[in-house]
């Protein structure tokens, strides 16, 4: 019988007691391998780890794991020869292994038998009668069965592991194995970095119970290997990465240390009693230190050490570095240099003077540039798209979309940051980020610190804002990136803000800015209030700010009662700019150096015509300044007013503020003069002037104040407000909109660049409409300015003495016209029965355009029939129009966004208003149509601008186009004849170029096509 021949090889890996995998020695790279079943016998099926297509991973056979570690532990990685002695179609090999180089060695398989960890299969009695070999095997079996060895133990005990696959909480996990050394089995590589690692008892863990973990090393990246489309893809170098340490590591004893984690994969460090490997691979050049990751490494001094070894690779340009070139070190020149260019490394020391919403802070730096800095490697929480449900649940009238309060942990991110307003910080800076098509310059990411407080990770660990995940190892990152994923960690263990499970706080924030209706709601329980605490969001200047009060979650605009400020520059209706007032910047810096997102306190008094909030706001009193002035001396019962009085010792008056530094003027009317605080403004004018500091050290101001003041009668305005009188009730504002005038414009206004002489008249807008079903429109309420004297007329008609009076069981049916009392002023209105339940009755206000809903138990005292008369024929003075030539996008979060974006262009804005056509449905709508008009609202931006002829009024309806947030609508040919060719010819234009930038509706192309548009 001619004898098999033998091969010879290197033990790669073990499968399990009788499945052995041998590779050839390497020649030029990784070298072939095979896989060996041993002949003639059968030692159990080891259990895997699960996949998609086997879930549970197989049971594990008894004795199998000791069958596997049997054979492991005396082969790998030593030389062996075999024999094949059947080869299956399949290309499974059958054969013996012997350790060592000849046959003499020993025979892993009889081994096997006589420990009793693998059993003979039987064979032909013929067959088995002429193989020698066989026959010393059943040899084996029958005395491994009579000394009970192995599987032939009576009592075999801990013969199946519990393997834990997938770790449930892999922080707690590191937790409590940080900073042991476990001992474990490597298993898998998957590249040179990544391993995948069977974690053996240790004396505290049951003796069956077993961990099978993914674990990437920390502090270096080798190249990656990945399949696709069942291929092998490997990165340059990613094969002899994986095979330099699949021949040191595989299958070895080894030791873990676990320093991190990211989802289910850990981070740690591979100890061999031979080495680190990750050293020995930076030093080969098979990887590459990774910078934020090497804060991670636990080996004492390991993170030098593989610093040390990259320098020596690139040195020798080994195989990742085989094209390394020194950078060039360019010398700057004294001439050339710029000492403000932000590059990375540079460090700046100053004081915080604002932040953004919770990702970027100004700084005002030592050498007095206020920069803005980003920081770095986190992301905010970002906005939902609202749902259907939501959509429906909004209110009739729409309020504007605020991203700091709408948008969940925004706010509380924000306030976290506002907290270091004021205070001093170090930034330094870590990259420059380019600006992208969202962005509007470049962004300069730093790690802004106070004292040893990293800002960025204080966010993180409260869970107010995530750590970006990088694609790139070598993407540039913040310089505490490592801190910033612990910080992560720590948030998501115990569950805190965006990883929290439960639902997160909602922000109701009424915005009331430039929104009169609601202004006079809230005014009553506002002036209940001696003061409030607030927070100063914004400032227009020195006395009119944007506030919110948290106490009672509104947000208002206030103006600073008693005084008068210089004005600054802004665009005229004439297309001209208005220039700064003196002393207008220096009162707008004052203001926001004391007040910019610092905590004040207010006291509201009144609002004005447009619904501005008129009060007085005190600061915290800058260095070197008295405090406001104190209350009177108190004892006995008034003990609890002089506590009150002390708290507030060190806030200051900010009118009081101004006017002492020659920033502002008292205004001498008889609201003012009532305040507790004149006589201090008076004497802070007076000193100012005596001073001459401010605007009385102007001569010619100072004659025209004093001219000013000679001719001041009791007939001139309320109060100090620079937006107008005050209010004090319904009857003040009906009695002030028949003065309400914009800027100059009359309804007789023309608009000189149209071809067909489009009528322009002064409207506010009282609200936006929610459209329903069948929409297809931008829908809202307005007031024409002409008809102020009618609304008065009708408001004096209807609140004369008694007038209308009540009606006992008086039960208007849908569609009636009534009478109705408004719930906030108790004032009579005309208004229209919308809805009638069993219940309530829902009104509309025809004048105004809101709706309210009556119990019916109120009806009687609520509700009354109009009284005959002119009332019942004087038509409805809210008229509601729609955006003309403009249609809403398919997709209810397009319409949505579309909405907020009207709003945000039209409120609080002064309006033109023009009739373009009448009741005409748009597109296909089923809604009762409306008529059809233009709208217009003063550029802002044109103040800015260098351009003397820049248009001082936009087109709503052109620059939502322009925003590609809404398209044209397809318009009949009779309507195509009342069209001003300019103003289509800009509708149209201003599409084509949204849809050319792929904006907003237009991103995906033009979605018309698919409605057959």
């Amino acid at each position: 019988m001619i004898a098999p021949a033998l091969f010879s090889g290197v033990v790669k890996q073990v499968l399990s007691g009788d499945s052995i995998v041998i590779r050839d020695r390497p020649v030029d790279g990784p070298p072939p391998e095979r896989t060996i079943v041993l002949s003639n016998i059968s030692c159990g099926r080891v259990a895997r780890r699960p996949t998609p297509n086997n879930p549970s991973g197989g049971i594990e056979d008894p004795f199998a794991w000791q069958a596997r570690e049997f054979v492991r532990s005396r082969l790998v990685g030593k030389e062996v020869c075999y024999t094949v002695d059947t080869e299956l179609p399949t290309g499974r090999k059958y054969g013996c292994v012997y350790l060592g180089k000849s046959t003499a060695g020993e025979n892993i398989a009889r081994s096997l038998v006589e420990a009793g960890l693998a059993e003979v299969r039987r064979l032909n009695a013929a067959l088995a009668e002429k193989n020698p070999q066989y026959q010393e095997l059943l040899a084996a079996e029958e005395a491994a069965k009579s000394t009970g060895r192995g599987k032939w133990s009576p009592e075999p005990t801990g013969a199946v592991r519990e393997v834990i696959w997938n770790i449930e909480d892999p922080r707690a996990f590191i937790d409590a194995h940080k900073g042991q050394r476990i001992p474990g089995v490597v298993e898998y590589v998957r590249d040179g970095s990544s391993l995948q690692v069977t974690l053996l008892p240790g004396p505290s863990t049951p003796p069956h119970l077993y961990y099978n973990v993914m674990l990437s090393l920390s502090g270096i990246k080798a190249p990656t290997i990945r399949f696709e489309d069942g291929k092998q893809v490997a990165e340059p170098f990613g094969l002899d990465a994986q095979f330099f340490v699949e021949s040191r590591l595989l299958q070895r004893e080894v030791v873990i240390l676990f320093e991190s984690c990211n989802n289910q994969t850990f981070i740690g460090s591979v100890l061999h009693p031979n080495g680190n490997i990750a050293e020995v691979l930076v030093r080969e050049g098979l990887a590459k230190c990774v910078e934020w990751n090497l804060n991670l490494v636990s080996v004492p001094g390991a993170s030098d050490v593989y610093r040390a070894a990259e320098r020596m690779a690139k040195e020798k340009r080994l195989r990742l570095w085989r094209d390394y070139q020194p950078p060039m070190v360019q010398m700057e020149t004294p001439e050339v240099r710029d000492p403000n260019r932000l590059a990375p490394g540079t460090t700046f020391v100053g004081n915080v003077v604002e932040v953004g919403n919770g990702d970027n802070i100004s700084i005002k730096c030592s050498d007095g540039i206020v920069r803005r800095f980003f920081l770095s490697s986190i992301r905010l929480p970002r906005p939902s798209v609202p749902s259907k449900d939501e959509e429906e649940s909004s209110t009739a009238q729409r309020t504007r979309y605020r991203p700091l309060y709408d948008v969940p942990y925004m706010f509380e991110a924000r306030e976290q940051l506002r907290a270091f307003v004021g205070k001093s910080v170090t930034a330094q800076v870590d990259y420059i980020q380019p600006k992208t098509a969202t962005t509007v310059d470049e962004r300069v990411c730093c790690t802004v610190r106070c004292g040893s407080t990293n800002i960025s990770e204080s966010l993180v660990s409260k869970g107010l804002a995530t750590v970006i995940r990088y694609r790139n190892a070598n993407d540039a990152r913040s310089s505490a990136y490592s801190d910033l994923l612990n910080a992560e960690e720590q948030a998501q263990t115990k569950g805190l803000g965006l990883h929290s499970k439960s639902d997160p706080p909602v922000h109701r924030v009424a915005d009331l800015t430039g929104n009169l209706a609601k202004s006079r709601q809230f005014l009553p329980f506002l002036k209940r209030t001696p003061r409030f605490n607030a927070v100063v969001e914004f400032v227009v200047h020195a006395s009119r700010m944007r506030v919110f009060l948290p106490s009672e979650t509104c947000l208002v605009t206030l103006l600073l009662s008693g005084i008068q400020c210089p004005r600054r520059g802004r665009p005229k209706p004439d297309g001209t700019d208005e220039p700064d007032m003196p002393f207008s910047i220096e009162g707008y810096n004052l203001v926001r150096e004391l007040c910019m997102q610092r905590n004040v306190e207010v006291t509201i008094e009144t609002i004005d015509r447009v619904g501005n909030f008129v009060g007085w706001m005190f600061v915290d009193a800058p260095p070197n300044e008295s405090s406001e002035t104190d209350a009177p001396k108190s004892t006995g019962k008034k003990k609890k007013k002089a506590i009150e009085a002390a708290i507030s010792k060190t806030k200051a008056n900010l009118s009081v503020l101004l006017v002492s530094r020659g920033l502002a003027t008292v205004h001498h009317a008889p609201a003012t003069e009532a305040s507790p605080y004149y006589h201090d403004l008076v004497r802070a004018e007076d000193a100012a002037k005596a001073g001459r500091i401010g605007l009385w050290s102007s001569e010619e101001f100072v004659k025209q104040w004093e001219a000013e003041l000679n001719s001041f009668t009791d007939s001139a305005n309320a109060d100090g407000a620079d937006d107008g009188r005050i209010l004090s009730g319904v009857s003040g504002y009906l009695d002030d909109l028949s003065a309400l005038s914009l800027n100059g414009h009359s309804d007789d206004q023309m608009d000189e660049h149209a071809t067909n002489k489009i009528k322009w008249k002064p409207a506010q807008i009282t609200g936006v409409s929610n459209p329903g079903a069948g929409s297809e429109g931008l829908r809202f309420f307005a007031q024409h300015s002409a008809d102020s004297g009618t609304i008065v007329q009708i408001s004096h008609s209807l609140n004369a003495k008694q007038s209308p009076p009540p009606l006992p069981g008086y039960q208007p049916k849908k569609g009636e016209l009534c009478a109705a009392c408004f719930s906030v002023d108790n004032c009579w209105y005309r208004a229209r029965v919308v809805r009638c339940s069993p219940k309530s009755i829902t009104v509309m206000f025809i004048d105004f355009g809101n709706e309210e809903t009556v119990d019916l138990a109120d009806a009687a005292f609520r509700l009354s029939p109009l009284p005959p008369g002119p009332l019942v024929n004087i038509p409805p003075q809210a008229h509601e129009y729609r955006l003309a030539f403009i249609q809403l996008p398919p997709d209810s979060t397009d319409r949505a966004f579309a909405e907020r974006a009207f709003a945000e262009h039209v409120e609080n804005k002064e309006v033109l208003l023009a009739d373009q056509f009448g009741a005409v449905p748009c597109a296909n709508e089923t809604m009762k149509p409306v008529p059809g008009v233009a709208l217009k609202i003063p550029n802002t931006a044109a103040a800015g601008g260098s351009s003397v002829s820049a248009s001082a009024w936009i087109d709503v309806a052109q620059r939502l186009l322009e925003e590609g947030l809404v398209c044209v609508e397809p318009m009949r040919p009779d309507l195509l004849k009342q069209v001003s060719r300019a103003t289509l010819s800009g509708y149209l234009e201003a599409q084509a170029k949204a849809k050319k930038e792929r904006k907003n509706v237009w991103r995906y192309g033009d979605f018309r096509v698919d409605l057959g548009a």
